[in-house]
Parts: structure tokens; C-alpha cells; sequence
């Protein structure tokens, strides 16, 4: 119940009207949305205006990439993504201008010719930079199902 109660408040705090100030966190989760439009669509354009230039994206496999090399890699054709569904998403204001957002990514990508089954939790980091909310750090990770947390 609690999590039906948290995903009502997300999608109703969404449907802010267009003449009030958007909350950073309404902005900054707008922008995630448009990110993962922005990648199933393949739209290397739309990605690069949501990435701030500083961007540091750190893949579920370790690689760290710059905005010019995530871009750079996304225009090579290579890898594309489809059925993209974001879950679990929790947000908060860091700074009136920073947003984190934590969640579950599950989709399937496309990397060479094979297309997999992919499920993440990551973790991303929006500024507002003069107006425009852009991704400066994302980190994602594949789970295990383990944990090394000992049993009390």
C-alpha cells in the first residue's frame, strides 16, 4: 500500500499545471523521462542538450564515458535501447538546484546485432544549469540478488 500511495504521489506531482514554477524535483524527473525518450528514439541531439558538459557516466560494466564520448558512442549505431521502464524511483533535493534520483531501470538494449534483457539500479544526478535541468552523473549497477551485509 505504501508503495502504491508513493507512486500516485509521483505521477500527480507531475501533472503540475504549465504557468507554475516546476519544482526541481518535478524538473529534474521531467528530464529523466525525456532522457529515456531520448534513448529508446536514438536521439544522440536531444541526449546531448540533457547532459551538462561536466557529465560523467559511469556503465553498469565499470566504463566511464564524458558527455563526447557517450554521444560519440550512441551516433556509432551500435547500440540502441528498447522497452525502457523505469520503477523504484526515489528523489531528493540535494540543493535547490541539484536533484538526485535513485531507481530500476529494466529494458532491452541492443549491443552489435544480439539484444539483451537488461535490469539496473542506478543513480543520477541533475543540475539546473541557467534554466535547463542536464544529467551530470549517473552510476549504474547490475544486481547481484546477494548482499555481503552480515546476518544479525
Amino acid at each position: 500500500m505504501k508503495a502504491l500511495a508513493r507512486v500516485i504521489t509521483f505521477f500527480a506531482l507531475l501533472a503540475v499545471p504549465a504557468f507554475a514554477a516546476v519544482p526541481p524535483v518535478i524538473a529534474a524527473v521531467q528530464a529523466d523521462q525525456a532522457r529515456t525518450k531520448a534513448m529508446m528514439a536514438g536521439d544522440a541531439t536531444a541526449l546531448a542538450n540533457l547532459m551538462s558538459d561536466q557529465l560523467r557516466f559511469a556503465h553498469s560494466d565499470g566504463r566511464v564515458e564524458s558527455k563526447a564520448d557517450y554521444v560519440k558512442n550512441l551516433l556509432a549505431g551500435d547500440t540502441a535501447y528498447a522497452d525502457v521502464k523505469l520503477s523504484e524511483i526515489e528523489t531528493k533535493l540535494i540543493a535547490p538546484d541539484v536533484v538526485t534520483i535513485i531507481g530500476a531501470q529494466r529494458m532491452r538494449k541492443r549491443l552489435g546485432p544480439d539484444w539483451s534483457e537488461v535490469y539496473l539500479r542506478y543513480l543520477a544526478v541533475w543540475r539546473n544549469e541557467s534554466g535547463t535541468w542536464r544529467l551530470v552523473a549517473w552510476q549504474s549497477a547490475r544486481p547481484a540478488g546477494n548482499s555481503v551485509v552480515p546476518k544479525k
